[in-house]
């Protein structure tokens, strides 16, 4: 009987694994028809961007407008939604001639994107426990850290032969597949939810939320560790090509690597959980992730052996990060985890957004005096939580 059950559960990890899998699909897979998106509609690559940029926020958005919804809905419905969402916005982005159309169905195929991540992980952190939950999360992590490794390259390969109609039309096929697969053998939830509790408010469970001191602080450092992730991320192609000269061609395989060491972080944080408590893992975290990025400021120009050490050890130290951050606030949140989620992915989204704009900053500071303030203020920020989680480990 619990071998059967622990089956069941490995069976939904997987299921819903994949279907954050293909909701990053959707957003990462778009990547390398910019230009042949601008060249069909003939638009400004100003536009083009803005169906980019806009797709980051509407998911961004959508984890605090949804946060509460998860808590006390049916998840199996809002995944069979965001599929359906997706899947005609496909059609209608394949097909239609009009930018504006265009525009607004993949600003509603946002929607549904938007949609899965918050219900897998919520439904992920209410079927596993203790030690069972942060090996789920790492899991769920590693698949979701393949997506942008992977998206590129379907993305490219299918635009090449079939045009970006062939592109949403493979998007259309993953969610009609998906939602057969869900509708027919994901389990419905059983929703145990009491009336009292469903009757409480919005504002009510986000008070909970930002009045939680280990949570907020938790969410704070995430927001950093993300921001710099994605300053790192953006500012590498100008580092690479301006200073090491560095073909185009040869700066996408460099992004390999660091995709690598994300997935192995995951994978030791799978491992590591079991043998070491998630408070002592944060705090090493909150020592070694400050060091890594001053030591990238201080050294990311002295040679691209350095600089391939350096990103892949902070590689690592990115994809431990992920699934701590989310295990640890679904042990902190017991009665509004569904929401205390909704608000780290957003907090993860905004942070990866704004970090994805900082290149204005290179104009104020050099790269290396940037990397090093970037390095001081997440020690700073980590000061507080590390004192409240070695307490709590002296406890």
């Amino acid at each position: 009987m619990q071998k059967s059950v622990a089956q069941e559960k490995s069976f939904v990890l997987y299921a819903l694994s994949i279907s954050t899998f293909f909701a990053s699909l959707n957003q990462n897979i778009y990547t390398p028809i910019i230009p042949l998106i601008r060249d069909s509609f003939e638009v400004s690559i100003s536009w083009v961007n803005f169906t980019v940029s806009s797709f980051i926020f509407i998911i961004a958005v959508i984890q605090i407008v949804l946060g509460t919804v998860v808590d006390h809905q049916n998840k199996k419905r809002l995944l069979l939604i965001s599929l359906v969402l997706m899947g005609v916005s496909a059609v209608i982005c394949a097909y239609t001639n009009s930018f504006i159309l265009f525009t607004l169905f993949r600003m509603i195929q946002a929607i549904g994107a938007g949609i899965i991540p918050l219900v897998a992980i919520s439904m992920i952190a209410q079927l596993f426990e203790g030690e069972a939950r942060g090996s789920a999360m790492g899991t769920y992590q590693i698949l979701l850290t393949l997506a942008p490794a992977v998206s590129p390259v379907v993305g490219g390969f299918i635009g090449e032969f079939f045009g970006y109609e062939g592109i949403f039309l493979f998007l259309l096929f993953m969610a009609v597949s998906l939602l057969m697969f869900i509708v027919y053998l994901l389990p419905s939830e059983k929703q145990d939810e009491t009336e009292e509790k469903q009757s409480k408010g919005f504002i009510h469970s986000y008070k909970a939320i930002f009045s939680h001191y280990i949570g907020t602080s938790i969410m704070t450092v995430s927001f950093l560790v993300f921001f710099i992730y994605f300053a790192i991320l953006v500012y590498l192609p100008v580092l690479l090509h301006d200073h090491y000269h560095v073909s185009l061609q040869l700066i996408g395989l460099l992004y390999l690597p660091l995709t690598v060491s994300m997935i192995v972080g995951s994978i030791l944080f799978k491992r590591l959980q079991k043998k070491i408590s998630l408070n002592t893992l944060f705090i090493l975290l909150l020592i070694v992730m400050p060091l890594q990025v001053v030591l990238f400021g201080v050294l990311h120009a002295q040679s691209l052996v350095a600089l391939s050490i350096i990103l892949f050890g902070y590689g690592i130290m990115v994809g431990f990060s992920a699934p701590l951050f989310s295990t640890l606030i679904s042990n902190e949140y017991s009665e509004h985890r569904g929401t205390a989620l909704g608000v780290f992915n957003f907090v993860r989204y905004s942070g990866m957004a704004i970090g994805g704009m900082s290149s204005a900053l290179y104009h104020v500071l050099p790269g290396s005096a940037l990397f090093v303030l970037f390095g001081v203020l997440l020690l700073l920020v980590s000061i507080l939580p590390y004192k409240r989680f070695q307490s709590r480990n002296a406890s």
